[in-house]
């Protein structure tokens, strides 16, 4: 598995791992200090910030589980993936998005998130 593979698998770790501690020590192995996080519902600077992103989403969704959705494409210090989110077992995922990761020094400085599928509310 490349560095690269790794660090994406580590940051949707980030998204699913609901013990508070191991959440944070995830996201100080995965971003950089100065990391945001942007998408068209939120946009969080610096690791804290992610962090309560990251637990707001999980209290949104609980009981969904992030994955990746395909091949994980890199150059330079870029990187795109699909992710979904949904039940464990589920036929089709509850959310689809599209991450575009900007790296710095192998860590994750910045995401640019896209949601391609999102719930429609009753």
């Amino acid at each position: 598995m490349s560095a690269t593979r790794q660090l994406i698998d580590n940051y949707l770790r980030t998204w699913n791992e609901t013990d508070a501690p191991r959440r944070r020590a995830l996201i100080e192995k995965v971003y950089s200090e100065r990391a945001t996080y942007t998408d068209p519902m939120t946009q969080a600077c610096g690791r804290e910030a992610i962090d309560a992103t990251v637990a707001a989403v999980q209290a949104m969704f609980p009981g969904h589980v992030f994955s990746l959705a395909g091949d994980v494409d890199a150059h330079h210090d870029l990187v795109r993936f699909q992710w979904n989110l949904g039940t464990p077992g589920a036929a089709e995922p509850l959310v689809v998005g599209f991450d575009v990761v900007e790296l710095d020094n192998g860590r994750i400085d910045r995401v640019h998130g896209f949601l391609d599928k999102v719930p429609v509310a009753a």
